[in-house]
């Protein structure tokens, strides 16, 4: 095994090598989260009637919320967007 030279790390490495590809890891991982978010929502609206259920439509809910706030933020100052 060989070492990186001048800090560039193997192309098949499974780690992002600079700022731009964690930024678009991190914005791929919060549209992910969303979709599941939205999912457990669905299934969890159909069976709304148990307490467990209910509370799980919640949790579903509020992380939505937050990965909503989380996918909105990676996108402010974004220096590809020009107004």
């Amino acid at each position: 095994m060989t070492l990186p030279v001048n800090n560039v790390a193997d192309p098949a490495s499974p780690q992002p090598n600079s700022k731009r590809e964690r930024l678009e890891r991190r914005r791929s991982v919060a549209k992910w989260g969303m979709v599941a978010a939205m999912g457990a929502l669905v299934v969890t609206g159909y069976f709304r009637r148990t307490p467990t259920a209910r509370l799980a439509h919640i949790a579903a809910g509020a992380a939505l919320l937050g990965l909503s706030y989380w996918h909105q933020t990676l996108y402010t100052n974004d220096p590809r967007r020009s107004l």
